[in-house]
């Protein structure tokens, strides 16, 4: 399945199984999302859908533990990186996609992204994410 096409069947799949967060989606590069895990833990996620780069999942990091890195590429975002970088002017920058800034429980926590190559990639990660 082409990029596009991943994209956008792992939207549709979120649509159906996440609420829409508060805030809303980006009109072009990312939806953000709440899902309801099984104990009534809201979790939010973000899906990157637009753009000529790949289908990444970001999730905080203390909700999705041990999802197998032989299957599911992943990068660990630090808490702590965030707004140590700086631009060509010296000044500090967020560091991380823009769309995740004014999620709460994503902004500055320590996340993963998860980097999905199948819409069963995606449903693994949903079936941990429901059991945090």
């Amino acid at each position: 399945m082409d990029r596009t096409k991943l994209k956008a069947a792992c939207t549709e799949r979120l649509d159906a199984l996440a609420a829409t967060h508060k805030i809303g989606h980006q009109s072009n590069y990312a939806n953000r999302y709440v899902l309801r895990s099984a104990k009534g833990t809201s979790v939010e996620i973000m899906f990157e859908k637009g753009g000529t780069g790949n289908a990444n999942l970001w999730v905080r990091s203390d909700f999705a533990p041990g999802i197998s890195t032989d299957r599911i590429e992943q990068r660990a975002y630090p808490g702590r990186s965030v707004n140590t970088l700086t631009n060509n002017k010296g000044k500090k920058v967020y560091g991380r996609h823009s769309g995740l800034r004014p999620m709460e429980q994503l902004a500055t926590a320590d996340l993963t992204r998860f980097t999905l190559s199948t819409v069963a990639d995606l449903d693994q990660i949903i079936s941990v994410l429901r059991a945090a």
